[in-house]
């Protein structure tokens, strides 16, 4: 299967941070047409169809995009549309970054994975798997999950989905350095992620007004304002700035051409009004 190239058209890209020799970590977001084919891929399994927690707030708008976010919807979006095509939906760190370039817009909110406290309320049936299997691969709890780290089983339809953490261990931040990164956020800017009761598996979201909040709701609930519009892969150097020059070109290249016309113009003007 050929992969989707998300820098073609991309209605803009931020460079995050170097990966390997010459490549980056980038996050890009995507044009409205490739978004609505991972927006297919990601509904594309009959067997999601009976499951309950798949049948809340998802929708592709022709003018915005997609429109509707939960833990398990952008789960299933990572794995079903976005693996495939060696992409992942932002995590923390990158996510972060786009926050400080300001990049997302008020009035919607954007999931960003989990954060595993400890075997507790709130989704203790979910901690119930994760802190053991935490334990086995060595990993030292608090930890923030990424949903490129993730996976999950639908064992039975009518009991919700199962969630497991991939042996990866991808782009999980444990222990120390996952509370030194929550203990890091403005206390004003990051509501219940820094309150000192929390426990349990808690969604990670970037909420309406700009907030960090690490949510005691379901991992289900999904409305309107939701969004899932950025994602992030990894490229050369060379393909990176290919495609800024691309991006600069659909941006900026009309206008400049108008311009260019324009300062013409007033030349030959100019030049006209010389010969009266």
């Amino acid at each position: 299967m050929t992969k989707i190239n998300v820098l073609k058209d991309a209605q803009d890209f931020v460079i995050i941070r170097p990966s390997r020799r010459d490549s980056y970590v980038y996050a890009a977001k995507p044009s409205l047409d490739i978004m609505k084919q991972f927006y297919e891929q990601s509904i594309s399994d009959p067997d999601n169809k009976n499951v309950n927690a798949f049948n809340e707030y998802w929708k592709f708008d022709e003018n915005k995009g997609i429109k509707g976010s939960s833990t398990l919807l952008a789960l299933r979006f990572d794995k079903q549309a976005l693996r495939s095509n060696k992409l992942w939906i932002p995590g923390f760190l990158e996510a972060k970054v786009l926050c400080n370039q300001e990049e997302f817009g008020g009035g919607s909110y954007r999931d960003y994975g989990i954060i595993v406290y400890n075997y507790a309320r709130p989704n203790k049936q979910v901690s119930k798997v994760l802190v053991p299997q935490a334990e086995e691969l060595g990993l030292e709890l608090p930890l923030i999950v990424p949903f490129r780290a993730l996976d999950y089983v639908d064992p039975n339809k009518t009991k919700g989905i199962k969630l497991s953490l991939l042996n990866s261990g991808i782009g999980i931040i444990q222990g120390k350095e996952a509370q030194n990164k929550i203990n890091s956020l403005d206390h004003q800017r990051s509501f219940s992620l820094t309150y000192k009761k929390n426990s349990g598996v808690q969604r990670l979201n970037h909420y309406l007004s700009g907030y960090w909040f690490s949510d005691w709701l379901s991992l289900n609930y999904s409305y309107y304002e939701g969004r899932v519009d950025w994602v992030c892969g990894e490229a050369t150097r060379e393909i990176l700035e290919e495609a800024h020059s691309e991006l600069s070109e659909r941006k900026y290249g009309k206008g400049i051409r108008e311009l260019r016309e324009e300062q013409k113009s007033e030349d030959v003007k100019f030049i006209e009004s010389l010969k009266r």
